[in-house]
């Protein structure tokens, strides 16, 4: 087992422009957002800048929302690479793309390069940026996400990114119970990703709790391996956990499995300057 944090650094379409007293200052593309981090604890580097934000996700008495300059979009595209996927400002704080998981996406599409036909299993998949990347590399991905409108947008994402109505089986799904029936089934998958949400609901209503379910959900994995299984990714957010934690329960179901676990804290590293903003936790098994 070996620890190894991440930090990625500025992208071609993504900066971290400063952060502070609970907040933090991006770029995703051509549209400035200045977004709530409980991460950051610090104060400010520049305050000057944080006047240029166009979106702005605040909390109110009823409740959440965003304030939104009048000549920007609520959505807009961003790139990485050949992956290309819509941001926007709908929802929650969230605006469709996890950066700092570029790191994942580079790694996905050299094993897809490198390897022909290769199945991946892309749990609680958010928007696709995972499954696009697997798919351009020539996986067979299967998408999972309980949510219709996130389906719907990984969708539009996949026409973004020139990819076949076909490439990525999309499936709106609680994430455990589709599993236990992908088991029952039988299918094998040679990479599978998950990015579990510390509290979720599936779209009947089930209810997701990291601490009752993850052990559930790892102790599954192995029977989705195929033989020459590459890769496992288990991603961290706001899960309340350490990374090495992360690593123990995945080294704890692959007991019976040959492969290393190297884990670490996911950061982002702020333009101009030193800082290192912690954004999450990742461990991953490698064949």
């Amino acid at each position: 087992m070996k620890k190894e944090d991440i930090i990625i650094n500025t992208l071609e379409e993504y900066e971290l422009l400063d952060s502070g007293d609970g907040r933090k200052l991006e770029r995703f593309s051509t549209v400035i957002t200045d977004r709530p981090d409980p991460q950051a604890i610090w104060s400010k580097k520049n305050q000057n800048i944080w006047i240029n934000s166009q979106a702005q996700f605040v909390w109110a008495q009823q409740g959440e929302r965003w304030k939104i300059e009048k000549n920007i979009s609520e959505t807009w595209n961003f790139s990485y690479k050949e992956i290309s996927l819509e941001l926007s400002c709908k929802g929650f704080k969230h605006v469709g793309v996890f950066p700092e998981h570029s790191f994942q996406w580079d790694e996905i599409m050299s094993l897809g390069k490198k390897y022909k036909d290769l199945k991946m299993l892309n749990l609680f998949g958010y928007t696709g940026a995972a499954s696009i990347a697997g798919a351009i590399a020539g996986m067979n991905v299967t998408h999972i996400d309980a949510s219709k409108t996130t389906i719907a947008t990984v969708k539009q994402n996949m026409k973004l990114s020139n990819l076949a109505d076909d490439s990525i089986r999309t499936v709106c799904e609680d994430t455990l119970k589709y599993v236990k029936r992908l088991v029952q089934r039988g299918e094998k998958f040679e990479v599978i990703v998950m990015d579990p949400p510390a509290f979720g609901r599936g779209p009947k209503g089930e209810v997701w709790k990291i601490e009752e379910s993850l052990s559930e959900l790892l102790s599954l994995i192995p029977s989705l391996l195929g033989n020459d299984a590459k890769l496992i990714i288990l991603n961290g957010y706001a899960s309340g956990y350490a990374s090495r934690t992360f690593a123990e329960a995945l080294e704890d179901a692959l007991s019976e499995n040959t492969g290393k676990i190297i884990y670490g804290d996911i950061g982002i590293k702020q333009k101009d300057f030193y800082r290192i903003l912690t954004t999450g936790i990742y461990a991953k098994w490698i064949a």
